[in-house]
C-alpha cells in the first residue's frame, strides 16, 4: 500500500472513532459525582496508599467464608 492510501484510511478511522465517542457520550452520559463523594473516594484512596485497609483473606476467615 501507499503512503498516501493508508493516511486515507487513518483519516478515516478517527472520524469513526469520533463519531463512536460520541454516541457513546449520548448513549451512556457522563456520571457527576457529588462534591461529598468525590471527597470519600479521595479519602478512601489516601488510606488505600497508607495501608490502612482490610485484608481480604482475613476479612473473608472472620466472616466464615
Amino acid at each position: 500500500m501507499n503512503e498516501a492510501l493508508l493516511q486515507e484510511i487513518y483519516s478515516e478511522i478517527k472520524k469513526i472513532r469520533e463519531k463512536l465517542e460520541q454516541l457513546e457520550e449520548l448513549i451512556i452520559p457522563p456520571e457527576k459525582v457529588s462534591d461529598e463523594e468525590l471527597q470519600e473516594i479521595r479519602k478512601l484512596k489516601e488510606e488505600s496508599l497508607k495501608g490502612e485497609h482490610v485484608d481480604w483473606d482475613e476479612l473473608k476467615r472472620g466472616l466464615g467464608v
